[in-house]
């Protein structure tokens, strides 16, 4: 089932019927036409018609994941064991059963990407997660595990905290993903409880914090099963610190029977 559609002005398809991308385009054009596009950050004139929100002169501040990274968490500036290409985190945890295969970071958390995530994920510009979504899909290994990846599994809020911010960022993030490659969305995982906001904690703190808070919604398992022994299924979240919650969203779908779950995230701490 093909998944909505994004655009600027819609981050999730609010019509799935057949008009809806035409006139989608449509009021982009009359937004382009009225409202200049402009980058992001400088507020310089950006060419007419384009996706980019930036200019090049800004996109050069924003730290895109390449060689030589870690291949197990994407990060960069660190020693990689030369035998395996990991870094010396990832090397200690290699012998120890980690429900999350990989991390494909689109970004490094560093420069104008902080900025980026903050208004996008607290001030409501949903339209972010289009060029969030771009960070992703430049990443090195997304065009060669794109085709096997079976579905996108957004991370999942709470819902009162859902509904006191307006949306779910990782949600909206994983739907203008779908938009860019084709791979359907499948909210598969719920938040069962409240917890303490993460970033103040501990990596034991975060995982006592966070222990029991995901769980499978029964009502999807159906659309998993036609999924291939070989393919992956992908957790979608908008910045990855510790793993923590990713690792504990995986633990809850491999509960469930599926294997073989990476993260794509828009940028690495």
């Amino acid at each position: 089932m093909e998944s909505p559609r994004a655009s600027r002005l819609f981050p999730r398809s609010w019509n799935s019927g057949a008009a809806a991308p035409l006139l989608e385009e449509a009021l982009e054009d009359l937004s382009d036409l009225f409202f200049p596009p402009i980058c992001y950050f400088c507020k310089e004139p950006l060419p007419y018609g384009g996706e980019e929100l930036f200019c090049r002169r800004c996109r050069r501040d924003i730290r895109l994941t390449a060689a030589p990274y870690c291949l197990r968490c994407s990060r960069v500036d660190v020693e990689l064991d030369e035998a395996t290409l990991l870094c010396p985190e990832c090397l200690e945890k290699s012998h120890t059963r980690n429900p999350l295969s990989r991390v494909i970071a689109g970004a490094q958390y560093s420069g104008k990407v902080p900025d980026l995530v903050s208004n996008f994920k607290y001030s409501g510009l949903r339209y972010l997660s289009k060029p969030l979504a771009r960070f992703i899909t430049e990443h090195p290994e997304f065009p060669v595990l794109a085709p096997h990846i079976y579905a996108l599994v957004p991370v999942p809020l709470h819902f009162l905290k859902e509904f006191a911010r307006g949306f779910n960022q990782a949600e909206d993030l994983a739907y203008s993903l779908s938009a860019a490659s084709g791979i359907p969305v499948i909210r598969a995982l719920k938040r069962t409880r409240l917890n303490r906001p993460q970033a103040s904690l501990s990596m034991e703190s975060r995982k006592a914090n966070l222990s029991g808070a995901f769980a499978f919604r029964e009502s999807q398992r159906a659309r998993f099963a036609s999924i291939g022994k070989n393919q992956l299924v992908a957790l979608v979240d908008d910045v990855c610190t510790t793993g923590t919650t990713a690792e504990l969203c995986a633990r809850a779908l491999r509960k469930a029977g599926l294997r073989n779950i990476i993260l794509l995230c828009a940028a690495k701490t």
